[in-house]
């Protein structure tokens, strides 16, 4: 692993790597530019070439030649190391990227994707497509430019164009169809996938073709699939794939912020018309691979999904996977029918005037709830509150959290404690794990182990409620008593206690959920004194179950932590072993610190 790192640094100059991308001037013996990681006037950014570094003395980025590539391209190490040992001709030879078989096979999946695309290109410009393909995306209102700039091509309408024009170029059917590019019949016989279409390439973001969407001809049988993508393929996954990221990344991340569309044709004509900073997730949802790559780049999105009943539903999905991330989300809303590409044909800067105009994804979805639902009606009420909640619970912020609950109660003229229940109602998975907890906890958990934990929330939050001193003093020592302090209801009786004076009459009033909470807690004091007698300490007793909360809630954090570290080693993600081992250490003060 690290012999490879080594030749390939051996090999390259940091001052070649970074001068593709940002002019320098000589300053002395170093090098001095304006930092690509930040806006300035007078540059900041140094390259010392004797020690092979950089740093910006405007915000503190510094690194090798690896890491400014990592934060140039939006790619982790792995996909940095290949980029530069592929530039300086060095053949990779460790496991952890490939064994030299298997890099040669991609590198002919590779070729022979480009060169497909290379074959509809011209089949498009100069062949049988000149006529009604071309047509068809001039009459979209797509420029030669951008069709140019997207690779766009046509396949005609035959069983074996592909399958020759590969033979040809040295490549066989068994490959062409791992590709995804051939059908193998089960006589032994291929035939092509796509037949008289137009052929959209589909780029990975360092701009390698790793498979196509393929949309029917206008005047061809409108009964078969308007669109058709290549299959799951060692290259091509579609739960990963980002149409346009790699036109798009480096100006997403000078904005910090990504439109994403549904379609293919919707970032050609939104880049068309001058929006460079979006991608399509092809007709799904955003995955959580989706969010990852594009977290890279930026921490708003905005979501641009048709208005359709499937659009609807891929961008609710799709939204609720991002605030679970964290994400800063906006969101616009289209009128029945039209997508950005409609936009783009009617008047260009209109688009932009509505991505511009995109509001919180939060409200988008309370007047989408508004126009769905009877607010008239209490029963059509409920069901607009409870969509909106379902959304809010995936929040990862609490306090953004509870300021959504706070102005959506006061939009749906409900009361607070009636938004936060039904927002706290969508806080549990199926298994009755809260959100809260499988953020925090995100390690496999047994059944067992599961219900072992529910059991010791339970007694606390009994205890707490049983005994108004034993609230207050979990109260006044919640910072030292660790992890089990994010479990929902936990969390609820420390954020309250104060407000209630710890009284546990106040804190029940017009709330049922609460008042059945009361007869277990009053339960629970009933057996705890009889079993105890004079002998008890409920205070003791709380803290005995706090600390074995912990150490199962620590364990699993380590062994998450663990787990990821394996991950970054396999992979040669030196930045991030660094940050795991720094959270490994503090966790591990923790845990002594708590013993």
């Amino acid at each position: 692993m690290y012999s490879d790192v080594d030749i390939v640094k051996s090999r390259i100059n940091i001052v070649d790597v970074v001068g593709e991308y940002i002019k320098l001037t000589k300053a002395g013996n170093n090098f001095k530019a304006c930092c690509p990681f930040h806006q300035e006037k007078t540059p900041s950014f140094n390259i010392n070439e004797d020690k092979q570094i950089y740093h910006c003395f405007g915000c503190n980025q510094g690194g090798d030649v690896f890491s400014f590539v990592m934060e140039m391209e939006g790619i982790g190490f792995r996909e940095a190391l290949e980029m530069l040992a592929e530039k300086t001709g060095v053949e990779l030879q460790n496991n952890f990227v490939q064994n030299s078989k298997d890099q040669d096979k991609k590198k002919k999946m590779y070729d022979a994707l480009d060169l497909s695309a290379q074959f509809y290109e011209k089949q498009l410009w100069d062949g049988v497509g000149k006529g009604g393909a071309l047509s068809y995306l001039r009459d979209r209102g797509l420029s030669d430019e951008i069709i140019k700039k997207f690779r766009i091509g046509y396949v005609p309408n035959g069983w074996n164009y592909i399958d020759q024009f590969l033979i040809s170029k040295g490549f066989d059917n068994e490959l062409a169809t791992e590709i995804g590019m051939l059908i193998k019949k089960e006589q032994g016989r291929y035939y092509d996938r796509f037949r008289n279409r137009i052929m959209f390439p589909i780029s990975d973001a360092m701009g390698r073709v790793i498979g196509f969407t393929a949309r029917v001809m206008p005047d061809d049988d409108q009964t078969q699939a308007k669109y058709i993508n290549t299959p799951e393929s060692f290259l091509y996954h579609k739960g990963t794939v980002l149409y346009g990221i790699h036109h798009a990344r480096q100006v997403i991340k000078q904005k910090n912020n990504v439109v994403v569309v549904e379609g293919n044709m919707d970032v050609i004509a939104a880049m068309d018309a001058g929006i460079e900073n979006v991608v399509a997730v092809s007709g799904t949802a955003m995955t959580e691979d989706h969010i990852n790559i594009l977290k890279r780049y930026a921490k708003h999105f905005t979501l641009f999904f048709d208005s359709d009943d499937a659009g609807m539903t891929a961008a609710r999905r799709s939204a609720i996977a991002c605030f679970a991330a964290d994400i800063q989300l906006s969101m616009v809303l289209l009128s029945e029918g039209k997508d950005a590409a409609d936009i783009v044909k009617e008047d260009p800067s209109e688009l932009q005037n509505i991505i511009s105009n995109a509001q919180s994804a939060v409200l988008a979805f309370v007047d989408i709830a508004q126009k769905k639902f009877n607010m008239n009606d209490p029963y059509g009420k409920r069901q607009a509150v409870e969509f909106v909640a379902e959304i809010i619970a995936h929040i990862d912020n609490e306090i953004e959290r509870e300021e959504w609950i706070a102005k959506c109660a006061e939009v749906f003229d409900v009361e607070d404690r009636l938004m936060q229940m039904s927002v706290e109602k969508f806080c549990e998975d199926d298994n009755g794990s809260t959100v809260n907890q499988m953020r925090t906890n995100s390690a496999s958990i047994s059944g067992e182990e599961s219900s072992q934990m529910q059991r010791i929330y339970k007694s606390i939050i009994l205890m707490m409620m049983a005994y108004p001193h034993v609230w207050e003093h979990v109260y006044r020592n919640k910072d030292r008593y660790g992890p089990v302090m994010d479990q929902k209801n936990i969390a609820t009786l420390i954020r309250e206690g104060p407000k209630c004076h710890f009284s546990i009459g106040d804190f029940i009033k017009k709330d049922v959920q609460r008042e059945l909470l009361y007869k277990s807690a009053m339960k629970m004091q009933q057996e705890y004194e009889t079993e105890h007698e004079d002998e008890g300490s409920p205070i003791n007793d709380v803290e005995t179950y706090i600390s074995v909360a912990n150490e199962v809630l620590n364990k699993r954090r380590m062994d998450y932590l663990l787990q990821k570290m394996n991950e970054a080693e396999a992979n040669a993600d030196f930045d991030t072993q660094k940050k795991i081992l720094e959270k490994i250490n503090k966790l591990s003060q923790q845990i002594i610190s708590n013993t």
